[in-house]
């Protein structure tokens, strides 16, 4: 029996980005579930807008009012595409000492150590944001480390670097029982007290703009851009029927 194919947008750019992960771009044309056809679609064909300021006031909502045109916008970044997403030093430091203080040898850490994948990255001249995409299946960071936390710890040193504020925005299927733990984890975050004690190895943890965007908010805003977006020859109609059978229309 053939496998139904997702509507995805811009193919052949598509299995040109994910060439190197073969698993993962047979997923996104071939699993209703894919989050990773989600993300392509959107934001791909976002940032095709032929409004640049327009857009980049639509992305607020992911990034808060300081973002502003131009806007950069790069898919699964961090781990096998530049740029890169390292640990800080200072936590790196801790999992090695923690793994010598166990009796871990010296590739004990290694996962720990390693760059991490980001779906989205924004790049505007004030504002470094990072988005991450929740589905319903239980979302965790690397060995269990808690996801926001981990994407917080990886940023905030590219954010220094940019001379830039780090935005942390997750996207998720509100509804869903994991949507409400997710708003709960992001709202107890936004204390800075608790979100420096998430961090204990930084002796300072300077401001982070934490943000969450629900798919349906998210998709409503897209279809409103349609016309603006360079979607000539793309299976729209038949996008906007699989987001609503996945119940995120």
């Amino acid at each position: 029996m053939r496998t139904k194919t997702n509507p995805a947008f811009y193919a052949d750019e598509l299995r040109l980005l994910l060439a190197d992960e073969p698993e993962r771009l047979a997923r996104a044309l071939t699993d209703p579930d894919s989050a990773d056809l989600l993300i392509w679609n959107v934001f791909s064909s976002l940032d095709t807008h032929r409004d640049p300021g327009y857009l980049a006031w639509r992305l607020q909502q992911f990034g808060g009012a300081e973002l502003r045109a131009p806007v950069r916008l790069s898919l699964w970044t961090g781990r096998r595409r530049e740029p890169l997403l390292r640990p800080g030093s200072a936590y790196v430091a801790q999992v090695r000492r923690r793994a010598e203080a166990a009796g871990g040898g010296p590739g004990a850490t290694a996962e720990l150590e390693a760059p991490v994948e980001v779906a989205v990255r924004i790049e505007s001249p004030d504002v470094c944001v990072l988005v991450d995409v929740w589905t319903d299946a239980s979302h965790q960071g690397t060995a269990g480390r808690d996801r926001v936390v981990e994407l917080v710890e990886a940023g905030l040193d590219q954010a220094r670097r940019l001379s830039k504020t780090l935005t942390v925005a997750v996207v998720y299927a509100s509804g869903t029982p994991l949507a409400g733990e997710l708003s709960a984890r992001i709202n107890a975050l936004r204390d800075p007290a608790a979100l420096a004690a998430a961090l204990p190895h930084r002796d300072r943890v300077p401001a982070v703009v934490l943000r969450e965007v629900p798919w349906q908010q998210l998709l409503r805003a897209w279809e409103q851009e349609l016309h603006y977006l360079d979607t000539g020859g793309q299976p729209v109609r038949a996008f906007l029927d699989h987001v609503r059978t996945r119940g995120l229309r």
